[in-house]
Protein backbone atom coordinates (compact mmCIF):
# COMPACT_ATOMS: atom_id res chain seq x y z
CA UNK A 1 0.00 0.00 0.00
CA UNK A 2 1.44 3.41 -0.93
CA UNK A 3 1.75 5.90 1.83
CA UNK A 4 1.42 8.93 0.38
CA UNK A 5 -2.12 8.34 -1.37
CA UNK A 6 -4.70 10.57 -1.98
CA UNK A 7 -8.02 9.71 -1.08
CA UNK A 8 -11.15 11.33 -1.90
CA UNK A 9 -14.39 10.86 0.10
CA UNK A 10 -17.70 11.74 -1.33
CA UNK A 11 -20.83 11.62 1.51
CA UNK A 12 -24.11 11.08 0.12
CA UNK A 13 -26.08 12.54 -2.90
CA UNK A 14 -24.89 16.33 -2.14
CA UNK A 15 -21.38 15.10 -1.88
CA UNK A 16 -22.03 13.17 -5.61
CA UNK A 17 -23.73 16.46 -6.87
CA UNK A 18 -20.45 18.30 -5.54
CA UNK A 19 -18.18 16.05 -7.28
CA UNK A 20 -20.45 15.86 -10.44
CA UNK A 21 -20.71 19.83 -10.40
CA UNK A 22 -16.50 20.44 -9.98
CA UNK A 23 -15.83 17.90 -12.75
CA UNK A 24 -17.83 19.85 -15.23
CA UNK A 25 -17.03 22.30 -14.17
CA UNK A 26 -13.29 21.35 -15.36
CA UNK A 27 -14.43 19.70 -18.64
CA UNK A 28 -16.25 23.15 -19.24
CA UNK A 29 -13.13 25.55 -18.65
CA UNK A 30 -10.49 23.30 -20.08
CA UNK A 31 -12.08 21.73 -22.87
CA UNK A 32 -15.36 22.66 -24.34
CA UNK A 33 -14.31 26.40 -24.01
CA UNK A 34 -10.84 26.23 -25.53
CA UNK A 35 -12.49 24.28 -28.31
CA UNK A 36 -15.18 27.15 -28.97
CA UNK A 37 -12.63 29.20 -29.78
CA UNK A 38 -10.56 26.73 -31.76
CA UNK A 39 -13.62 26.80 -33.70
CA UNK A 40 -14.46 30.19 -33.80
CA UNK A 41 -11.51 31.25 -35.18
CA UNK A 42 -11.28 28.12 -37.55
CA UNK A 43 -14.98 28.83 -38.73
CA UNK A 44 -13.54 32.73 -38.96
CA UNK A 45 -10.55 32.24 -40.99
CA UNK A 46 -11.35 29.32 -43.37
CA UNK A 47 -14.10 31.32 -45.18
CA UNK A 48 -15.46 29.56 -47.95
CA UNK A 49 -12.91 27.15 -49.64
CA UNK A 50 -12.96 25.32 -46.47
CA UNK A 51 -15.73 23.57 -44.79
CA UNK A 52 -16.79 25.03 -41.44
CA UNK A 53 -16.67 22.90 -37.95
CA UNK A 54 -18.52 21.91 -35.21
CA UNK A 55 -18.06 22.08 -31.28
CA UNK A 56 -17.10 18.43 -31.60
CA UNK A 57 -14.54 18.92 -34.29
CA UNK A 58 -13.49 22.47 -32.40
CA UNK A 59 -12.35 20.29 -29.27
CA UNK A 60 -10.16 18.10 -31.57
CA UNK A 61 -8.54 21.15 -33.30
CA UNK A 62 -7.45 22.34 -29.43
CA UNK A 63 -6.38 18.86 -28.64
CA UNK A 64 -4.17 18.69 -31.59
CA UNK A 65 -3.11 22.41 -30.83
CA UNK A 66 -2.35 21.17 -27.16
CA UNK A 67 -0.23 18.13 -27.57
CA UNK A 68 1.76 19.87 -30.49
CA UNK A 69 2.80 22.47 -28.50
CA UNK A 70 3.73 20.05 -25.79
CA UNK A 71 5.30 17.79 -28.05
CA UNK A 72 7.18 20.90 -30.09
CA UNK A 73 8.26 22.63 -26.90
CA UNK A 74 9.84 19.57 -24.96
CA UNK A 75 8.57 21.13 -21.85
CA UNK A 76 7.18 18.80 -18.53
CA UNK A 77 3.28 18.90 -18.19
CA UNK A 78 2.46 20.95 -14.99
CA UNK A 79 0.52 18.12 -13.69
CA UNK A 80 1.75 15.35 -13.01
CA UNK A 81 1.38 11.61 -11.61
CA UNK A 82 4.75 9.93 -10.21
CA UNK A 83 6.02 8.18 -7.39
CA UNK A 84 8.92 9.91 -5.48
CA UNK A 85 12.28 8.67 -5.99
CA UNK A 86 13.97 6.67 -4.24
CA UNK A 87 16.99 8.05 -1.77
CA UNK A 88 20.86 7.75 -2.87
CA UNK A 89 22.69 6.02 0.24
CA UNK A 90 24.40 9.83 0.86
CA UNK A 91 21.34 11.14 0.94
CA UNK A 92 20.03 8.11 3.55
CA UNK A 93 23.07 8.39 5.57
CA UNK A 94 22.33 12.01 6.13
CA UNK A 95 18.46 11.52 6.82
CA UNK A 96 19.36 8.58 9.60
CA UNK A 97 21.90 10.99 11.24
CA UNK A 98 19.18 13.60 11.49
CA UNK A 99 16.67 10.71 12.97
CA UNK A 100 19.09 9.72 15.59
CA UNK A 101 19.74 13.41 16.46
CA UNK A 102 16.06 14.05 16.80
CA UNK A 103 15.25 10.76 19.70
CA UNK A 104 18.36 11.73 21.53
CA UNK A 105 17.26 15.28 21.69
CA UNK A 106 13.47 14.17 22.65
CA UNK A 107 15.05 11.18 25.28
CA UNK A 108 16.98 14.38 26.89
CA UNK A 109 13.71 16.64 26.58
CA UNK A 110 11.74 13.79 28.33
CA UNK A 111 14.27 13.67 31.01
CA UNK A 112 14.42 17.31 31.90
CA UNK A 113 10.52 17.11 32.22
CA UNK A 114 10.81 14.71 34.30
CA UNK A 115 13.26 15.55 36.17
CA UNK A 116 11.67 19.30 36.39
CA UNK A 117 8.03 17.55 37.20
CA UNK A 118 10.02 15.35 40.34
CA UNK A 119 11.32 18.87 41.58
CA UNK A 120 8.14 20.41 41.31
CA UNK A 121 6.19 17.83 43.63
CA UNK A 122 9.05 17.56 46.54
CA UNK A 123 8.10 20.73 47.36
CA UNK A 124 4.46 20.69 47.27
CA UNK A 125 4.57 17.35 49.19
CA UNK A 126 6.67 18.84 51.78
CA UNK A 127 4.55 21.89 52.75
CA UNK A 128 1.51 19.51 52.50
CA UNK A 129 3.20 17.35 55.08
CA UNK A 130 3.73 20.08 56.93
CA UNK A 131 0.26 21.05 56.48
CA UNK A 132 -1.41 17.84 57.85
CA UNK A 133 1.03 17.75 61.03
CA UNK A 134 -0.36 21.63 62.06
CA UNK A 135 -4.37 20.25 61.86
CA UNK A 136 -3.46 17.00 63.14
CA UNK A 137 -1.90 19.44 66.52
Amino acid sequence: MRRNAKIIQINGFRGLLTALFIITCLGAGFIAFPGFVAMSIWNYFAGSNVPQINLYQGILLWAIIFLTYFIATKQRVAVSFATPKELNEEELKTLMERVKMQSQARMINKMILKNLEENEKIPQDASDNEINKETKL
